[in-house]
């Protein structure tokens, strides 16, 4: 054996065996890796799409069967032999194969069937902004310097550290001329990465128009900040198509931004959340020349801050892939610098009870608060304040000077007004220390609604430590009750009741002698029907439907601040005494944290259904509309069944969305559902009265509302859905809707079913009449819509 003609040889045979292992592990993309050697004549393979895109695909050389070489790329060379060859390329689930015979001379191999979809990886321009404006795949040139607007030469763009490397720096008078017809059809999707160092007023990130010139109509403009009040959007100057978000992305802060667009179905991203679903959206590129920019277009001032991981896609990718693209991002939350304008005729009274003396409702509030009205529109202050001048008890701090000493205040908290058999009113009223739940509950009495009222004296106390409690046992907040927020009604049967409590130890009910409005003897505290170990549980309220024939107990839940969460909720008996039941059938007397606990939210959230909270209708760019409506911190309410009319409402206080503790009264109607349970209107009430609708009085783009079960401080903002006359829903939510009879509907949303009404309102802020939809799932989750203007 020559040893040197065989070490040689081996050399040879090891040089050949690293090709071919390198050749089968390598990865990455576009033609970056060392050409795949075993032979010495080339073979170039290309990936395409069906729409002419490179894109990256698994490439396997086979020799008789056998694999020699694999590639990922877009773009592959490999040296081969002389020989017959199988090439086959893998993009997702799709295979295709080919063969070739290499002779003597180069061959090229191009597979160009693959299915641009939201499946396979359809990315045709991807700019990472590594020190350059380079198209990292190769499709495209790379992008070229302007200045502060398209067609104006200069700019200046530098890098700095990025999201992922580094970032393009755009300094607010540059911009990028991107290379032109990254997009040619109406199946696309873009994805970048935005940090900016101010907000401007329609200052583009990603701008796209035909014809290349500022007479352009036709265009797509990505903006952080829209006209006026806007939020992040992605809007278009064909027909002004509007597709913002419920928010403005944060200054000094990466954020993901994303859009896609498939035959005219647009959705809009933040990071990685799905903030705008909407259809129509204009076809602007198909068949067209088109341009593209960053940073500048042909009118507005140019952003300012940094991009980086800018992507084309020739599909509308799937939430998931852009959940992934905006990995480590965090929930952007709703600019709390909302604010909900305060009704400069209302009235103030916290707590407010309802009553109707002859034709004229009256609501009785804490801090002896008092206001009345004809119409249950215009209000008019009666009584505000304790103090000895108060027309309600005037001398009230020596009238009333029993309870205020027991319970160590100077005020009063939230009383009841009813008229009894002998025609006087009788006002429960009560005073608490606040701090504890030693508190006071008594009885005043007047010829009239307005009074004077005169004191009959306690009847009922609370917060005796280490004392005997109204029951004869040693008092225990955790299982006795605050003698507070009473309620007076009587049943179908002609019984007087009284329903009280908060916090502490929970909801009692006692039995009351008609004669004389005080409860019948041995009683104690009564019957307990909900609550207990401080759970925020307070403000009960009995009202009797005889269009459903059941009794329902309202309740707020949390706290009453504007910070507090304050909602309220319903359930119902057959009984005025009890069981009360929710929509899931539970039990109420189980909504109570554990022993031992205070305050536990989550362990009363599943129970009651949640009829409002705190929410939002957004103003959407469209609408005629100047301001917000919303609500916050809404409960202790009272509610009322005309007779006459057939009309249920309901009575409450609310706090607005930046307007701190300021609060009003406010009327909305209630209807009993087909289920027999009450959903409240959308809007305030306005004399409206249901009637008989359409399909097509039905039909259009909706602010949607879900209440949750939730107790919580945050808002709920309105998103946007369709009603379609075909019985679909479209938008932020999915599903189907239904019109039964006349006005009642059901609408499946998301998989869970919802049933309740159609209305048309007044819409305060647009100033004109809308459809709305108030309904109400089993699980007990309240819906609202309210018909955008447009």
């Amino acid at each position: 054996m020559n040893f040197s003609k065989d070490k040689s040889l081996i050399l040879v045979l090891l040089l050949v065996i690293v090709n071919i292992l390198g050749a089968c592990s390598s990865g990455g993309s576009g033609g970056d890796e060392a050409d795949v050697i075993l032979g010495t004549n080339n073979l170039t393979v290309s990936i395409q799409n069906d729409k002419g895109h490179l894109i990256v695909a698994d490439i396997i050389i086979k020799k008789d069967g056998k694999t020699i070489a694999s590639k990922s790329a877009s773009v592959a060379e490999f040296k081969l032999a002389e020989g017959t060859y199988e090439v086959v390329a893998t993009v997702g689930a799709e295979e295709e194969n080919n063969s070739v015979i290499m002779g003597d001379t180069d061959q090229k191999i191009t597979f160009d069937t693959f299915a641009s979809n939201s499946e396979i990886d359809s990315l045709v321009a991807h700019f990472n902004f590594e020190a350059s404006l380079a198209d990292i795949t190769d499709n495209f040139t790379a992008g070229t310097e302007i200045g502060s607007s398209i067609g104006e030469s200069g700019g200046s763009i530098t890098y700095s550290k990025g999201i992922n490397g580094q970032a393009a720096v755009f300094d607010g008078k540059s911009g990028v001329r991107l290379p032109d017809k990254l997009i040619t059809d109406n199946s696309y999707s873009v994805s970048v990465w935005l940090k900016p160092d101010q907000i401007r007023d329609l200052a583009t990130t990603f701008f796209g128009a035909i014809p290349a010139d500022k007479e352009s109509s036709q265009w797509v403009s990505l903006v952080p900040k829209g006209p006026t009040e806007a939020h992040t959007m992605l809007w278009s100057g064909e027909n002004w198509y509007n597709a913002y978000t419920p928010l403005i992305i944060p200054v000094n802060q990466w954020s993901h931004v994303a859009f896609t667009v498939d035959n005219g179905t647009v959705k809009v991203y933040l990071n990685g959340e799905e903030m705008f679903v909407g259809r129509d959206f204009p076809d602007v590129f198909t068949g067209e020349d088109s341009i593209f920019s960053l940073g500048v277009n042909y009118w507005n001032d140019p952003f300012k801050g940094m991009i980086d991981d800018l992507r084309i896609y020739d599909a509308a990718i799937s939430a998931d892939k852009i959940a992934k693209l905006a990995e480590g991002t965090s929930k952007l939350e709703v600019s709390n610098n909302i604010v909900v304008p305060i009704d400069s005729n209302g009235v103030s009274v916290h707590d407010p009870s309802v009553i109707k003396a002859d034709s004229t409702y009256w609501v009785f509030g804490s801090h002896l608060a008092s206001a009345y009205s004809k119409d249950l529109i215009n209000w008019e202050q009666y009584s505000d304040h304790v103090h000895d001048n108060n027309p309600l008890i005037p001398n009230v701090t020596e009238e009333l000077s029993e309870g205020l000493d027991w319970a160590q205040t100077e005020t009063l908290w939230a009383p009841d007004v009813i008229q009894l058999e002998d025609g006087r009113y009788y006002m429960y009223y009560n005073m608490c220390e606040g701090g504890s739940p030693r508190s006071a509950l008594g009885l005043a009495v007047a010829d009239n609604v307005e009074g004077p009222y005169q004191d009959k004296g306690i009847f009922l106390k609370s917060g005796m430590w280490d004392e005997t409690s109204e029951d004869g046992t040693i008092y225990d907040a955790t299982i006795h009750p605050n003698t507070v927020d009473p309620d007076v009604f009587f049943d179908k049967e002609g019984k007087l009741w009284m329903v009280y409590g908060s916090y502490s130890g929970g909801i009692f009910i006692l039995e009351l002698d008609p004669a004389t409005g005080k409860p019948h003897a041995d009683q104690g505290y009564g019957k307990k029907l909900l609550g207990g170990n401080h759970s925020r549980i307070e403000a009960p309220y009995v009202l009797y439907s005889p269009e459903s024939d059941y009794y329902y107990l309202f309740l707020s839940y949390g706290g009453l601040a504007a910070d507090g969460g304050y909602n309220i909720r319903v359930a119902r008996s057959k009984n005025p005494d009890g069981p009360y039941y929710d929509a899931k059938g539970q039990e109420m007397i189980d909504a109570h944290g554990p022993a031992g606990t205070s305050f536990d939210d989550e362990a009363i959230e599943p129970y009651g259904i949640k009829l409002m909270g705190n929410f939002v209708f957004l103003k959407e760019e469209m609408e005629p509309a100047t301001d917000h409506l919303g609500y916050v911190s809404p409960g202790h309410n009272s509610a009322y069944y005309n007779q006459e009319s057939g009309k249920h409402y309901i009575f409450f206080h609310t706090r607005f969305p930046g307007q701190g503790e300021a609060h009003q009264v406010r009327v909305h109607q209630m209807f009993i559902n087909s289920d027999g349970w009450p959903v409240v209107a959308p809007h305030r009430y306005a004399e409206e009265t249901i009637e008989e609708y359409s399909v097509e009085d039905i039909a259009g783009r909706y602010k949607f509302i879900k209440h949750g079960k939730d107790i919580t401080a945050d808002i709920k903002y309105s998103i946007i859905i369709e009603l379609n006359e075909d019985g679909t829903i479209f938008g932020n939510a999915s599903g189907s809707w239904e019109l039964n009879g006349d006005h009642d509907v059901k609408l499946t949303i998301d998989g869970v079913t919802y049933n309740g009404v159609f209305l048309r309102q007044w819409d305060e802020a647009n100033k004109q009449n809308v459809m709305t939809f108030t309904a109400l799932s089993a699980e007990g989750v309240s819906i609202w819509g309210s018909q955008i203007v447009e």
